[in-house]
């Protein structure tokens, strides 16, 4: 489930950056649960970004590169399931886009990191001419040349450090290789999306893949499990067999008692990536039909109290009208009725006319479309289906209290 987003320069020896994290990871699990069981335990993928059907010359054209961006994002995300450790190999060089991996991580409430291969330019240079001789070999295929090119290739690993051996991946058209350095986007711990930060030298023989275990699973690695830990401090003396045959059990114990389920690290998404909860498609449609019925109510009375002065004779007050299905009646207080240009309730310029009941109607559904059947904030119950009457009873007293002249 935890996500591994991968990234540095083209030919940075990212793929190789990836197997050996996929291979350590499972090392480490496997020395802290003692198990032959799958229940409990983390499976690893690794997401490759480059295949036969988008190789990297897709970088040439923005259409191309999107494309074959949309295809490794359905591919992460068909891959983030329970219990899966999801590797993106790949530069993953744009910030927009490792936002959106740490986004689509956090929707599937789980934790992410990202490995930075810290290859220099010059090395990721050579090694992509290193693979342009390679696929020239092959295309010519004389065995010659392939002879002195395998001698002048042992030469000069001698003097560098490679931690790739048998490198056949595709290289990139050397203007196609420059334009990618430039477009790098490197990232850093300023960014939320980019941390927790690990980066990898070109020089380190292996990532630190038990800093990384502990970051995505919130467990940390005892030092008598550690597997890279295998040398002896100087000062510790020689045990007689009597005290080797006590202490050899307590580490026994302690290799042994690793329990079958490892502990999930809990994360709690943020707003942005907290899907919708489904509503009924109907909660609209009952909406529209809740408030039709009060602006008829209103509608109605305007057309049996024509006057404004006749309908308030029996109230100094204001006028109350009962409509159905909410529980609370429409007030319009005299102060609002002496502010309209005319007397006529339902007259041009009236405090009931048509336009404006309308208008207030449309005005009330479009703020509330968002709260049907749900909050607008997590955990936050919303407007139900039989409230609505009341609600926009509360609105239209609400408007005609403060009307103005």
């Amino acid at each position: 489930m935890p996500l591994i987003i991968l990234t540095g320069y083209p030919c940075s020896g990212l793929t190789h950056r990836a197997h050996q994290l996929s291979t350590l990871l499972s090392s480490i699990q496997d020395s802290l649960t003692d198990t032959t069981t799958s229940k409990g335990r983390y499976k690893f993928h690794i997401v490759e970004s480059h295949d036969a059907s988008h190789p990297r010359i897709v970088y040439d054209t923005a259409r191309s590169e999107k494309e074959a961006r949309a295809v490794v994002y359905g591919r992460v995300k068909r891959a983030l399931g329970k219990d899966t450790f999801v590797i993106v190999d790949g530069m993953n060089y744009i910030k927009g886009w490792r936002y959106q991996l740490w986004c689509e991580s956090k929707a599937a409430t789980t934790t992410c990191c990202v490995v930075h291969v810290g290859t220099p330019i010059d090395q990721c240079t050579a090694n992509n001419e290193a693979r342009i001789r390679k696929r020239e070999r092959k295309e010519k295929g004389t065995e010659k040349e392939e002879q002195q090119e395998a001698n002048k290739d042992s030469e000069t690993a001698e003097t560098e450090a490679s931690p790739t051996t048998d490198d056949d991946e595709e290289p990139y058209p050397r203007e196609l290789l420059e334009n990618l350095i430039f477009r790098y986007e490197e990232p850093t711990t300023h960014s939320r999306w980019d941390k927790p930060l690990f980066t990898v030298p070109w020089s380190d023989p292996t990532p630190p893949a038990e800093d990384i275990w502990t970051a995505l699973t919130g467990t940390p690695i005892p030092k008598e499990q550690s597997t890279t830990d295998n040398t002896t401090p100087l000062t510790t003396t020689t045990p007689t067999p009597q005290t080797a045959s006590t202490t050899t059990p307590s580490l026994t114990s302690k290799r042994t008692s690793g329990r079958a389920a490892l502990p999930r690290p809990k994360i709690i998404p943020h707003q942005a990536t907290i899907q919708p909860t489904t509503t009924d498609p109907s909660a609209l449609h009952a909406f529209e039909k809740r408030t039709s019925e009060v602006i008829s109510a209103l509608r109605t009375f305007s057309l049996e109290n024509p006057s404004a002065s006749a309908a308030i004779a029996n109230s100094s007050a204001g006028i109350t009208i009962p409509v159905p299905g909410a529980t609370t009646s429409v007030f319009i207080p005299a102060e609002a009725l002496a502010s309209t240009p005319t007397d006529e309730l339902a007259g041009a310029g009236g405090i009931l006319a048509l336009p404006r009941l309308q208008r207030l109607r449309r005005q009330w559904v479009g703020m509330n479309r968002a709260y049907l059947g749900q909050g607008h904030a997590r955990g936050q119950k919303g407007l139900e289906v039989e409230q609505a009457a009341d609600a926009f009873v509360r609105f239209l007293n609400a408007e005609f209290e403060g009307v103005e002249g």
